[in-house]
């Protein structure tokens, strides 16, 4: 077993070795992201580019480049140069690639945030990036920030969407439309920055322990040594149709989006309400979004049938969970199982083998009839389809793969710009898995405790090392060194395991931060600080890593037990771990609601739709708290899991 691990280490390090020669080669030669990314599109000309019904946009390549060259040039008249920090403040639309592209021409820092973030927020982004520019989405957001605007020393504001072009009183930095800015673009001489691979050139805000989201920098470095590992994982074609919904200032988007422009795709822009109708619209070969749109692809599907004719429903039903089925020993005979730590049995293979053999006819005759007929009305006949931003829950991987969806699964963080592991899209897929590292990226899994490298199939913190993990946290060298060390080693934050063939399997997150499966970051101690002003709340501890919506394990006070009419000692009784009582849930119901408005700048996603009451508070004495005060999250998440689980199927 020994010998067998040695020779697996010796084959990735080798590989490794090669890999990173191959990206060291690529990089000769190229000097930002935005000369890679002319140089690439400039190839397609009246290729179609840009198709943005919701804003009137139809643009071809050609198109796209002169807006990005003209607007540089504006910029770089309004006083832009090398090394500038430039706002771009906006949600997912036809412009936004235009609009980051030519602050990154001029040299300067795109730094983006979405227009739906509250206006302290990018008041304090602003401030903390000292920014000399900003580009707003519409005349909307340009009204909410114009109190704030004067405290800052900005050179132009640039509106991506303008209706009017009526003056803000008061306001002293000048306001152009987008079409005024290419304007004047035309009319000024724009000289090419030198640049370099080391020179900064994103600069992503992540949430933040202490309440003010940090400054994730990205080089050109760190972006261009993604596009050679993605362009073998999505291997996108010339003229293909790809959709977009996710917020721009999402780092798997905004790769995605990059991508799909180097390879001379044809993007279409989408909205959530939209999404149904523009799957099937625009016959979609690719698509990446997160977990939530996902399953709510899925739930749609089943909808629609309910609704149509019962009797299509349960067969469609049926023939999925045969197919499934079928998919579950299919893997265990091609031996894809992520968690199989131990040799496959030749009898046990022999079984999977001849119940795979038995259930394929009625898989294959489910393919070409109902799922064929399904996935064309639905629009989800894609040639490729990957889930980032969140885990992806596996009754969705198995429900898609058993119809025929390709649907991948990708990981990685702000910090590694962002993918860091991807089922590549013909290879192989291992479900439930993260896939394997991008070229010349390193993983390794380390005790919590020790910190010490553990072997395959040893759960552990995930660390990781390569061209993409990012120069630090702007301003903060405090929180970069805590995540950064001087070997180049990222912690992750998150937990899981390495199979034997380096495929990536996360069970879990050492950090604090909640990510829903829409890819929304909560910070849950400002929600339990605010919850826990209630007299009738002990304890609280915010749960929905992945989930749809944010959840809550209550312990409730002596007083709210009191004024119920319960006593201690009914707690005893029974062997659940929860509270089951109505008047006490009403109770804790209404304070979480009254409360959690005491919360500074609380967004819709961070209320609490469903929570528990526990019996039993968290103490020392059941290990579920330190020895300093401290909640102990990932033993709490341990011991309450079937809690949780049950949580979130009741909302189902």
């Amino acid at each position: 077993m020994e010998r067998k691990e040695r020779l697996r280490k010796i084959t990735l390090k080798r590989k490794l070795l090669s890999e990173k020669r191959f990206i060291e080669k690529f990089f000769i030669g190229k000097t930002s992201v935005n000369d890679f990314f002319r140089e690439k599109i400039i190839q397609y000309k009246e290729l179609p580019a840009v198709t943005d019904e919701y804003n009137n946009l139809n643009l071809t390549y050609e198109e796209v480049d002169n807006q990005m060259q003209l607007l540089a040039s504006a910029m770089q008249s309004f006083g832009i140069k090398k090394g500038d920090f430039v706002g771009v403040f906006t949600e997912n639309q036809g412009r936004w690639c235009i609009c980051q592209q030519a602050v990154l021409r001029c040299g300067a820092v795109a730094t983006l945030r979405g227009s739906n973030a509250p206006i302290e927020e990018l008041d304090y982004i602003m401030g903390h990036s000292e920014t000399k520019g900003i580009i707003v989405r519409d005349d909307s957001l340009l009204k909410k920030l114009a109190p704030c605007l004067n405290n800052h020393k900005l050179n132009f504001v640039i509106v991506m969407f303008r209706k009017n072009n009526d003056a803000i009183e008061g306001l002293e930095v000048p306001v152009y439309s987008f079409e005024e800015a290419l304007e004047i673009g035309v009319k000024s001489d724009f000289v090419k920055p030198e640049q370099t691979l080391d020179d900064s050139c994103i600069m992503l805000y992540t949430s933040g322990t202490t309440g003010n989201p940090k400054g994730v920098l990205l080089t050109h470095k760190n972006i261009i040594s993604q596009f050679p590992s993605i362009e073998v994982a999505f291997c996108s074609k010339k003229g293909e149709n790809t959709l977009q919904i996710l917020p721009v200032w999402h780092s798997y988007e905004n790769i995605a989006q990059m991508s799909f422009f180097i390879a001379g795709c044809h993007l279409h822009f989408t909205t959530l309400a939209g999404l149904k109708n523009d799957l099937a619209k625009y016959k979609i070969d690719a698509m990446m979004s997160v977990p939530r749109v996902w399953e709510a692809i899925r739930l749609n599907i089943y909808q629609k049938l309910k609704r149509k004719s019962h009797i299509k429903y349960r067969l469609f039903d049926n023939a999925v969970k045969l197919s499934i089925i079928y998919k579950i020993h299919k893997m265990y005979s091609e031996r894809r199982l992520v968690n199989k730590q131990t040799k496959y049995k030749t009898l046990s293979n022999w079984y999977h083998k001849f119940v795979r053999t038995f259930l394929k006819p009625f898989h294959i005759l489910a393919t070409k009839t109902l799922y064929a007929s399904v996935k064309r009305k639905a629009g989800i006949n894609f040639r490729m389809a990957l889930s980032g931003g969140g885990s992806l829950s596996m009754k969705d991987q198995l429900f898609f793969d058993a119809i025929g969806v390709n649907l991948r699964e990708g990981y990685g963080l702000t910090e590694t710009s962002p993918i860091l592991t991807m089922r590549y899209a013909n290879d192989v897929n291992f479900l439930g898995s993260c896939g394997k590292p991008f070229m010349a990226t390193e993983l390794k899994i380390v005790d919590i405790e020790t910190r010490k490298e553990l072997g395959i199939f040893r759960k552990g913190v995930l660390y990781a090392r390569g061209p993409q993990v990012m120069k630090g946290y702007y301003k903060d060298e405090a929180a970069t060194k805590a995540v950064l060390d001087e070997d180049g080693w990222f912690n992750t934050g998150d937990i899981g395991w390495l199979t034997g063939d380096n495929n990536l399997v996360l069970v879990g997150r050492m950090k604090e931060t909640i990510v829903l499966s829409n890819g929304e970051n909560i910070e849950p101690i400002p929600i339990e600080e605010a919850c826990l002003q209630s007299p009738y709340i002990e304890q609280i501890v915010l749960v929905g890593q992945d989930e749809s919506s944010l959840g809550a394990l209550v312990v409730p006070s002596e007083a709210a037990l009191e004024k119920c009419g319960i006593l201690a000692q009914d707690l005893k009784s029974g062997k659940t771990l929860s509270i089951k009582d109505q008047t006490l849930r009403d109770l804790i119901k209404k304070e979480i609601s009254t409360y959690i408005k005491n919360k500074k700048n609380l967004q819709p996603f961070e209320n609490i739709k469903q929570f528990e009451l526990l019996k039993e508070n968290f103490n020392m004495s059941n290990g579920l708290m330190s020895q300093t005060s401290k909640i102990k999250r990932n033993r709490i998440f341990e011991r309450y899991q079937q809690i949780i689980s049950n949580m979130f199927d009741k909302k189902q």
